[in-house]
């Protein structure tokens, strides 16, 4: 094996090479013509037909190296992601290189050795996958032309830049509609009554509940004082008792977006952060798997070494050594060999790490040790007390619970109970042994002063959740079924769209908090297509290319589609009056 400029030669005559950077991206639209330099309303919608292709400006020497090599070439070995996109990468390539020769496909979604083995000895005709391509390609003619007119369209008619997209738009939605939400939220208040009881085995709370529907707020004070004076100081009874033991599962893997949800409520970073440290521990210190992941599943395969991945990973964490002796066997919410596309979940892998790793890497990288530890280990169980005690007619519940066995949460130790809390959380701690139909005394009995609350505002943490969950946002069922698998953006691209906000200045950061700017709130206001700021253009699409992939829908016939909906997305806009008011100055 000897390793060349942008390739490697191996035995056999066989060079392996790469496509860092794609290599191969669709032409502007000022190199279809040159009078589309300038911006004119008059001009759109511009459709290519057909679209042309160019090398992306920093991948044109590896470009030079591939293009060169497809040329001496007998026969191509595909290796790319096992997937829409990584087959899109593909066949750019070939084309923009002129190859038309032999082709086989090596699909793989896992990369350890036996794996590999396998999957070169089930090679298959690159034409087998064409229809992925298909949809790739049909996806990226589809953004292009949405995205390059309806920009040109209202940034024309607004006097300033106001970049469309088909994911970045619907996000920056979600926050500006958010904010505007909080803003625009009016306070209530509201009462609960809380008493405390004695009990000969110890102390506890109750609230006050309505014994029909079982609510406990009141909108009125002096409701609230009436009961709790006609319950002061009176002895009351235990009238229900409930105990049960129920068992909490095991957390399941990580993709990359939880892991970046999780990065971000425990240590604060952001998601771009989060991604750019995990891609490290597998680039360059190769201690962790493939991060740019939407599997939370592992195939049969990777069982055998999953207690050799531990044993390497806890060599940098004396204390989690303890626990591989706990580890059972995978559930199938662990091993789900369908649920794994074009790479699994984010494992360690069989290298041990060293002390060469950064604070932030380390932080990682324990992390994803840790949650691959405890989703192959036992559920923990919770023991639930739920106590219902009446005072002069008047009902008060008290619900808590008890961990009885730690299974799983003895590795994840405190950083399960930071996020798996829950605020105004009622349950109380170490609750007294009681009994049914047993006298107690009202120790003490107050009126709590509440305020409704707005909205929370979204964190990276919660804005990848809903980017994730963004068929919740889609009516049609059929829609929302078709996003369930993508969401908005994929995990590889989310953290570079909230990054690419951030960096235009249409959301800021405060603390956690992510904010919709001015010119944000612009964009969003500018933009009167409803088809454009919401999840269901996403829905839309998701379903038609996914029907393109299994050979059941025509890609020409879904661009010719986004070709009108773009025309009437145009002359809308050309009609439209878009005012977008000044930033005060310093803003």
């Amino acid at each position: 094996m000897k390793r060349e400029t942008g390739f490697i030669h191996v035995k056999n005559n066989y060079a392996v090479t790469w496509a860092v950077g794609h290599l191969v991206t669709l032409v502007d639209a000022d190199e279809y013509d040159a009078r589309f330099k300038k911006w004119n309303v008059d001009d759109l919608p511009i459709v290519p037909s057909p679209f042309k292709l160019k090398t992306i400006a920093s991948s044109r020497e590896q470009f030079k190296i591939v293009s060169n090599l497809l040329k001496q070439a007998s026969e191509v070995i595909v290796a790319t992601d096992a997937g829409r996109e990584g087959q899109l990468i593909y066949e750019l390539i070939a084309i923009k290189a002129g190859y038309k020769g032999a082709t086989k496909r090596l699909w793989l979604s896992s990369m350890t050795e036996d794996a590999i083995k396998n999957a070169f000895r089930k090679l298959r005709d690159n034409k087998d996958f064409q229809s992925l391509f298909f949809a790739g390609f049909a996806r990226s003619q589809a953004d292009w032309l949405v995205g390059i007119n309806v920009t040109r369209a209202i940034t024309v008619k607004a006097g300033g830049l106001l970049p469309v997209g088909r994911v970045q738009t619907p996000t920056l939605a979600m926050i500006v509609n958010r904010d505007e939400s909080i803003e625009q939220f009016q306070s209530t208040p509201y009462y609960e009554v809380q008493a405390e009881f004695t009990h000969p085995n110890g102390t506890y709370k109750g609230k006050w509940v309505n014994q029909k529907d079982k609510s406990s707020r009141f909108e009125d004070r002096e409701q609230a004082k009436h009961i709790a004076q006609k319950v002061q100081g009176q002895p009351g009874q235990i009238v229900k008792l409930e105990q049960k033991t129920t068992k909490e599962q095991s957390p399941q893997l990580f993709d990359l977006t939880s892991l970046q949800r999780r990065a971000n409520q425990l240590f604060g970073f952001t998601a771009d952060h989060t991604l750019k440290i995990a891609q490290a521990l597998y680039e360059t210190h190769k201690i962790l798997t493939y991060p740019r992941t939407d599997s939370r599943y592992i195939s049969d395969d990777i069982v055998p070494s999953l207690h050799a991945r531990l044993e390497a990973a806890t060599q940098l964490f004396d204390d989690l050594r303890q626990y591989i002796s706990t580890i059972i066997k995978p559930s199938k919410r662990v091993v789900n060999a369908s649920k794994v596309a074009d790479h699994h979940a984010i494992i360690p892998t069989e290298k041990p790490g060293t002390g060469s790793l950064s604070k932030d890497e380390r932080l990682i990288y324990e992390l994803v040790t840790k949650q691959t530890m405890a989703a192959l280990m036992e559920n923990a169980e919770w023991a639930n007390t739920l106590i219902e005690t009446t005072v002069q007619g008047e009902s008060f519940r008290t619900s808590g619970r008890v961990l009885i066995k730690a299974g799983w949460r003895a590795v994840m130790g405190k950083q399960a109970d930071a996020v798996d809390k829950k605020e105004d959380d009622d349950e109380e701690d170490n609750l007294p042994l009681v009994s049914k139909q047993d006298q107690v005394a009202m120790e003490s009995v107050n009126v709590l002063s509440k305020q409704t609350k707005p909205p929370h505002h979204f964190t990276e943490a919660s804005l990848l959740s809903a980017m994730e969950n963004a068929e919740k946002q889609v009516e049609d069922d059929q829609l929302a079924e078709a996003m369930k698998e993508r969401g908005l953006g994929t995990p590889a691209t989310r953290a570079s769209i909230i990054e690419k906000l951030k960096k235009d200045g249409y959301i800021a950061t405060d603390k956690k908090k992510l904010l919709s700017t001015l010119k944000g709130r612009q964009l969003i206001n500018a933009i009167q297509v409803n088809a454009l700021k919401s999840p269901e253009l996403t829905g839309i699409w998701e379903h038609k290319l996914k029907q393109i992939e299994q050979g059941q829908y025509d890609a020409k016939q879904f661009i010719s589609e986004i070709v009108s909906f773009t025309t009437e997305v145009i002359e809308q806009l050309k009609h439209a009056e878009i005012l977008v008011e000044q930033a005060p100055r310093g803003k």
